[in-house]
């Protein structure tokens, strides 16, 4: 794929002028009302939108640190020596056991079992092979959309509609659960990994954490100027992280809600957030197709991917940290090495939007669903960084 600078056929030192006057040129050459080309309006379309992102020094920026540039014409002599790890994925098996699309999936902690939740409110318990299932759960009411799994046959389910929020605490064949009516519509729900809370992001612009058991509140904040959109936890549950329609991430402790801190170099609605299992990174997704990841020891933003067609739907790190997979509704599924700050490229899952995705505690394994109802698992091969 040509970079922005090979479209308008610049270098990537070329100061603003420079790109300014390639820019002319080239629509001088291909504005369809110049040129007849069947092709030139596409052709223009593609020169436009390099122009637009390499004439914004805060895009160029960011574009550059996604292709690895950092204003450099060719990569230094570091950079030669360490090649990118390779990243093989190999399809292992294509489950088709739900009846309606899916809408989560996970893995029970410690082992290579999955769980899957789907639009019917059924959960599916797998076994270590993840090809059979080995128990079917049907919950009563409400819409699960997100889950969270301590332990064999136990875990904590949300979702929420407009009208309703409805949470099940889920201990073997043993099922509690409880539905409120929110003020507001609730945009988004995400139980803790230690099941002992339920995160609320709403249209109010309110961050609300509640009791699983009973739904009772633990503490708010309302410091976002939109919606809340999306929402993600710490693997020890330390830390929440709520995404808006503001662009801007806020950090908040997970144990008592005083605010941590606000990413404001978003630039758009995000759409979903993961930390890092080692708690070093947090990946935030955007509707401008971006993915950028940011260093939590100093807030600085590490690296900004695009690759996707359509908004990312789902992310989530591999058990090493170092490798992040991103599932979205044009239907491919992603692979970044946030390390290197090198795509590994993608995968083309399904037709039909990815809606979740997660790696096997061992990281052998990638599996993601969406709403083609298909459940794909992909054997991992990859070398540990340098």
């Amino acid at each position: 794929m040509s970079t922005l600078y090979q479209i308008l056929g610049v270098k990537p030192k070329a100061p603003a002028d420079e790109v300014k006057n390639a820019y002319r040129k080239l629509a001088r050459a291909y504005h369809p009302d110049f040129n007849p080309d069947p092709k030139a309006h596409e052709r223009m379309a593609t020169i436009n939108a390099a122009f637009e992102v390499l004439s914004d020094p805060v895009r160029r920026m960011e574009y550059d640190a996604s292709i690895g540039q950092a204003g450099n014409d060719e990569p230094t002599q570091n950079t030669r020596a360490r090649q990118p790890e390779a990243v093989h994925a190999t399809i292992r098996h294509r489950l088709r056991d739900h009846r309606t699309p899916v809408y989560s999936m996970g893995y029970v902690p410690g082992t290579p079992r999955m769980v899957s939740t789907s639009f019917d409110n059924e959960v599916l318990w797998w076994n270590d092979a993840s090809d059979t299932v080995l128990t079917r759960q049907k919950l009563e009411g409400g819409v699960v959309s997100a889950f969270s799994v301590q332990g064999d046959r136990k875990m904590v389910a949300a979702g929420s509609t407009e009208q309703n929020i409805t949470c099940w605490v889920i201990n073997g064949d043993r099922v509690r659960s409880w539905r409120n009516t929110p003020k507001d519509w609730v945009c988004c729900v995400s139980p803790s990994p230690d099941g002992a809370s339920v995160a609320l992001g709403s249209v109010d612009n309110t961050m609300r954490v509640v009791r699983s058991t009973d739904g009772h509140t633990r503490y708010h904040g309302c410091t976002h100027s939109d919606s809340v959109t999306a929402l993600a936890w710490a693997s020890d549950s330390s830390m929440l992280a709520t995404g808006s329609a503001d662009a801007t991430v806020k950090l908040w402790c997970g144990a008592t809600g005083r605010e941590l801190h606000t990413i404001l170099q978003i630039r758009s609605t995000v759409t979903s957030i993961a930390f890092s299992p080692d708690e070093q990174w947090l990946a935030v997704a955007g509707v401008d197709l971006s993915l950028r990841v940011f260093n939590l020891k100093d807030m600085s933003l590490q690296k900004t991917f695009y690759g996707h067609e359509r908004p990312i739907e789902a992310l989530a790190f591999h058990p090493r940290g170092w490798l992040l997979g991103s599932g979205s509704r044009d239907g491919t599924v992603g692979l970044w090495n946030v390390r290197q700050g090198i795509g590994h490229g993608r995968i083309e899952a399904s037709h039909q939007p990815v809606s979740c995705m997660a790696f096997s505690p061992d990281g052998v394994h990638m599996a993601a669903g969406g709403l083609d109802k298909v459940l794909r698992v992909w054997h991992l091969r990859a070398a540990k960084p340098n």
